[in-house]
This record gives C-alpha cells, sequence and structure tokens, in this order.
C-alpha cells in the first residue's frame, strides 16, 4: 500500500502521519511545493514537487496526478484545508487514487464554519454565537469578538481576536478583500479539549479518543503545546457521533471545544485532517492516520484496545515558551515532560526532521540577538 502526503512543506502533523503510516506497512511519499520537512524522514522514500494550490489551482491538481502516476499511490491525504478543498472537488483526475473523504458536498458543509455551528446545535451539543460579520452585525456587536473566515478559500485567512468590533474592522475587509466572507463569533474561555473519531464507510466510528490541552500557546487559545488522553465524557461522545453522522463525514476529525466555568464543552472548530497534536495520539498506542488510510481502501481498520489514559503530547519549543511565561515552577514541569512525552517533531529513532527545523530556528534567533546587541 502506498499513501502520498501533500503539504505546505512545513507541517508537523504530516510528519506524525508518515511515520504512523510506515509503521502500518505504507509506503510513503511527500509532495510539496519545495523539499518538506515530513520529506526529511527515514520513513518518506520520494518527495514530489507539488506547488501550491493558492498560487495555481490547476498545476496543483497535475502535480499530484503526475505524483500519482510515477509512484503508483493508493491514497492521497492533504493536510492544508485550500489543497484538501480543491482536491476533494477535483478528486477524479488524481484517479485511480483515492482521496479519503466522502462526497464533496460532506466536505464543504463541515469545512464551512457557519454550517458547521448550526450542524453542532442540531447534534446536540454548545457552539459560541457565530454568525456573518455584516456591517449591521458589526455595528450591534457589545464587548469583545472573534474574527474568522467561513472557509479558507480562495485563501487561507488569519483569525483574530479583538477587544471591539471596531477593532476587528481591518481583518474583516481583508477577508472580503480576499475572497473570503468573514464571521463574527463569540470568544469562549477554559480548558481546550477535543474528540477525535475517525468514521469508516459504513458510518460506523472505528475510534475515538478524548484529549485536553495542558497547556496552550498563545496562552488561554492558540494550539495545544502539552496535552494529554483523558477519559471519554459520554455526553460528549454522544453528540460529536451524532453529529459526524448528520454530516455524513468518513475519515479523521478532530473535534476542538473549550470547556467554560460551569464544564460545558463549547465546539470551536471542526478539522478534519491530519492536525497538530496527532502525536498525542499515537503515543497513546492509536494510528489514526493507518485507521483512516485501511478504511479508505476497503479494509477493516478500527482501533484495538483502548488508549493509554494520561498519555502526553508536547510541542516542545511552544511548550517552554508558554511554561516560560506561566513562571519557573511551569517551566521546570516542561522539561520533566520531555522524556515521557510524545513529540511531533523529535524522535531519536528520525532525528532529521528536527535536526532541520531546529538548526535553522537556532540561528535565527542566535542571529536577531547578535543584531540586536549592535544596535
Amino acid at each position: 500500500m502506498r499513501a502520498l502526503l501533500v503539504d505546505q512543506s512545513r507541517d508537523r502533523a504530516t510528519l506524525v502521519a508518515a511515520r504512523n503510516l510506515a509503521a502500518a506497512g505504507f509506503t510513503v511519499g511527500t509532495g510539496a511545493y519545495k523539499p518538506s520537512l515530513a520529506g526529511t524522514s527515514r520513513h518518506s522514500h520520494a518527495h514530489h514537487e507539488v506547488h501550491e494550490c493558492e498560487e495555481d489551482e490547476d498545476r496543483f491538481v497535475a502535480d499530484i496526478a503526475a505524483a500519482v502516476a510515477h509512484g503508483g499511490y493508493d491514497v492521497v491525504f492533504c493536510s492544508y484545508d485550500v489543497g484538501l478543498i480543491t482536491l476533494s472537488r477535483r478528486r477524479q483526475e488524481i484517479a485511480p487514487a483515492v482521496v479519503p473523504y466522502a462526497d464533496h458536498a460532506v466536505v464543504e458543509r463541515a469545512f464551512d464554519k457557519l454550517a458547521l455551528s448550526r450542524a453542532v446545535v442540531s447534534a446536540g451539543l454548545r457552539s459560541p454565537t457565530t454568525e456573518p460579520a455584516s456591517t449591521q452585525a458589526l455595528a450591534a456587536w457589545q464587548g469583545p469578538l472573534v474574527i474568522k473566515a467561513r472557509a479558507h478559500v480562495p485563501k487561507r485567512f488569519d483569525t483574530g481576536l479583538f477587544e471591539s468590533a471596531e477593532q476587528a474592522r481591518d481583518l474583516v475587509d481583508t477577508i472580503r478583500t480576499g475572497g473570503g466572507e468573514p464571521l463574527l463569533q463569540e470568544p469562549m474561555t477554559g480548558r481546550m479539549g477535543a474528540v477525535v473519531v475517525v468514521v469508516g464507510r459504513d458510518g460506523e466510528v472505528v475510534a475515538e479518543i478524548h484529549q485536553e490541552a495542558v497547556h496552550t500557546w498563545p496562552p488561554g487559545a492558540g494550539d495545544t503545546v502539552r496535552g494529554r488522553i483523558v477519559a471519554s465524557d459520554p455526553e460528549l461522545s454522544r453528540g460529536v457521533r451524532t453529529l459526524v453522522s448528520d454530516l455524513g463525514w468518513f475519515g479523521l476529525a478532530q473535534i476542538e471545544f473549550v470547556r467554560d466555568a460551569q464544564g460545558i464543552a463549547h465546539v470551536t472548530d471542526f478539522n478534519g485532517r491530519f492536525y497538530g497534536s496527532m502525536a498525542l495520539a499515537s503515543g497513546a498506542g492509536a494510528n489514526l492516520p493507518a485507521l483512516w488510510a485501511e478504511q479508505a481502501l476497503g479494509r477493516d481498520g478500527r482501533l484495538r484496545g483502548v488508549p493509554r489514559q494520561g498519555a502526553g503530547f508536547q510541542w516542545l519549543n511552544r511548550d517552554l515558551a508558554a511554561s516560560r511565561a506561566a513562571g519557573p515552577r511551569a517551566l521546570l514541569g516542561a522539561i520533566a515532560a520531555i522524556p515521557v512525552t510524545a513529540h511531533s517533531m523529535w524522535d531519536l529513532r528520525d532525528p532529521a526532521p528536527a535536526a532541520r527545523y531546529l538548526l535553522p530556528e537556532a540561528f535565527r534567533r542566535l542571529r536577531g540577538r547578535v543584531r540586536g546587541e549592535s544596535e
């Protein structure tokens, strides 16, 4: 079995997927506009030049079709929204390789943040207030708000948290000018978490994992930089299973939420692709990319056993930054976690990706300090 992983050359989750798929016996190839982080892994057998979808959609698809023909890939994954949605829409052009999703209408609905918010409520879950950022809605909004694009097409747009609607107007205009549709959303505070599922071809959930963030960066929002596996929340599990069923979803999905002070989970995002903290699942004994690929190829991939409770994940450099901001005790905790947590980049058996990232990063920081001292 052969899998092609397409990204924007720097995606940590693609690297985790490459390691997981290789562990399950897949031959892995990578595709990006330049040599990629995942392509430096010893588990990657070939790299193919795939131009950025945002720059030239036709060439993006043609490059993938050429890679499929050359490498004989059975399944093609894409790790970023613009490319993924395009590949879903034009999947017939890369046949016989499989694009591992349900019909394109399902993909569009799941990646449409306004439609998703409504689907979340219909499934019996909570969702932050979300509505189009019209002139009237902005004028009526009181207090802090989040501005995000309804979908990351025709390109990826920034998301911003603002103290007032007036401060948010520049980002609203930027999204509109770029061809997107801006949304305003109620900001949420609390502990971040996620339910991760793999849905099989027949609609059955063949894997389910619950996780929570210990640290995020930036603090209180942003990405999970240290997380852990927790016991399943039955009510949340029922709602997520209803949601993916209502959507008609197939494959991997990370449903993110924020749990408020009353313990109520508010669903904030749906990541239907490889995601940043995916090494947490593999560290707990759940090879989600392989299960997804096997289901896509008509095999009976399903999670055997129970994910290891308390298993941890760390995005090392970001966790150190988050812990440093929290004080010396937190920093010592981050350092102590290094040897007992799963990492998305660092792996003693596969050190090249970490070296490729860390050495240029260290050089950049050193150069910035030297420049700062000389000014």
